[in-house]
């Protein structure tokens, strides 16, 4: 996009950070510890704890036997850090339950797009998605949005010495 910045530190940051939570409630959820992971890839419990708490990232080799180890689908883990398995995922993950993981979609939006796909699916025309109301731009600011509109409002490049 023009007239965006996008800082690569804050990306990485934020993908440290989806995969630390993500790994701690995989942890959480089987009933394991930092020590029992740490122990099963032969690495330090601290390692486990800089990578749940967002400091460090592991290897892909690394996420990718974690994932394994853990038994989750793989690219559970390895995605926020932008990393892709080879591997084929085990199982399929069917089109609803992809857009119910998505972090890219608010509640409202994956509740529309779910419904579209239940429609198409069925083999009927989806009902229309009601848009979220736009903001209404008034007549006098349109102009100003659009840009200069003659010769005289064009910007005018200035020299300087140097």
């Amino acid at each position: 996009m023009v007239g965006t910045t996008v800082d690569l530190k804050d990306e990485v940051g934020n993908g440290r950070r989806a995969f630390g939570r993500m790994l701690g409630d995989a942890l959480k959820s089987r009933g394991m510890k930092q020590e029992d992971l740490a122990r099963s890839l032969g690495t330090t419990q601290s390692s486990v704890s800089g990578w749940i708490n967002g400091k460090y990232e592991p290897a892909a080799g690394t996420v990718f036997t974690i994932e394994r180890s853990l038994g989750v689908d793989p690219g559970f883990l390895s995605r926020p850090l932008g990393y892709l398995p080879v591997e084929p995922a085990a199982r399929s993950v069917s089109v609803e339950a992809a857009i119910a993981q998505s972090q890219n979609l608010d509640d409202e939006d994956k509740a529309a797009l779910a419904s579209v796909y239940r429609a198409l699916a069925k083999g009927r025309a989806p009902a229309i998605v009601p848009a979220r109301p736009r903001r209404q731009v008034p007549a006098a600011a349109r102009g100003r949005l659009t840009g200069p509109s003659t010769a005289a409002d064009q910007p005018r490049t200035v020299a300087t010495g140097g």
